[in-house]
């Protein structure tokens, strides 16, 4: 069996933020990540799906925080069934559905998906919309503009603008109602999805991609209309890629944190210091996401109201 590689900076690191609980930590990250399905709502029922997939064999528990989302067991490929060709399911890994629920687009908004490809949490975001409103989902990469152009014509998203571009690009401002930034991160959820994840992962690499999301967070902020609300998330858990780039903006008087709940998933809040950095008391209302509170991935979200212009 392929062993996960954990670089000794990263267990150095996460042995101080996880004190007591690291070495639970750390063999979670060791562990396959369980599979979990969200159903194209925009095509079929959830119960229905689940019916006929259950009648096929498959073991089927409904996640509590989404009609839409189920926990699978026992199926090693089900990428290979009828369903998933005809656009009825996506594979999705259940922390990662919780950015777009958090969002909460309704049927008459303009969403962003500022950073959409391969399209998973744009698929979510249409369902939520049942297939009303408008949602522009934007990539820069040529390959994953690709995959979120399939995956908005298989999945059935008529709502869905899909266009190459850079946020870092866009001149417009004030004009989305609700914006979804999942950005760019050093991928440190990602080490149950694949054991080489932390493979490139370094202080230096972290930093790189903080200065990054700095950027395309006061981007989208740009972006969306006074009073909008913005949900940034990474699947990562360095407060450098995470409160330290969201205190930025609240300490800015631009925007504000906004409370999060969601039914059935334990979450921790967000730091309220770190590194001898004090931040605003309201970081508290972020989500921290580890892997071994619902055997999940690692997700940080932070969701949060346009104030200023």
């Amino acid at each position: 069996m392929k062993k996960t590689f954990i670089p000794q900076e990263f267990r150095d690191k996460f042995s101080r933020i996880m004190g007591g609980e690291a070495e639970t930590f750390f063999g979670c990250c060791s562990m396959k990540m369980p599979k979990s399905i969200w159903v194209n709502s925009l095509k079929i029922a959830p119960g229905i799906l689940a019916r006929k997939l259950r009648g096929k064999g498959w073991v089927l528990n409904q996640l509590p925080f989404h009609e839409n989302a189920f926990a699978l067991e026992g199926i090693e490929r089900p990428a290979q069934c009828g369903e998933f060709e005809k656009g009825l399911f996506n594979l999705q890994e259940k922390a990662s559905m919780l950015p777009a629920i958090i969002l909460a687009p309704r049927e008459k908004d303009l969403v962003l998906d500022a950073a959409a490809a391969p399209g998973n949490k744009t698929l979510q975001l249409s369902c939520i919309m049942n297939g009303h409103g408008k949602i522009v989902a934007i990539d820069k990469n040529v390959q994953r503009f690709k995959s979120l152009k399939f995956n908005a014509k298989k999945f059935g998203m008529k709502n869905v603008l899909a266009q190459r571009s850079d946020l870092l690009s866009a001149k417009r401002e004030n004009l989305f109602d609700k914006v979804l930034l999942d950005a760019p991160c050093s991928s440190e959820g990602l080490v149950r999805k694949n054991f080489d994840a932390l493979k490139n992962w370094s202080g230096a690499l972290v930093e790189r991609k903080a200065a990054l999301q700095e950027k395309m967070l006061w981007k989208a902020l740009r972006l969306l209309k006074p009073g909008g609300t913005l949900v940034y998330s990474t699947c990562s858990l360095s407060p450098e890629e995470n409160e330290m780039v969201v205190q930025r903006f609240v300490e800015s008087g631009k925007a504000e944190m906004l409370e999060v709940k969601i039914n059935g998933f334990k979450i921790r809040e967000g730091f309220e210091e770190y590194g001898g950095v004090k931040f605003d008391s309201g970081m508290k209302k972020a989500v921290r996401i580890y892997p071994q509170d619902n055997n999940s991935q690692a997700f940080f979200i932070a969701k949060m109201r346009k104030i200023s212009t």
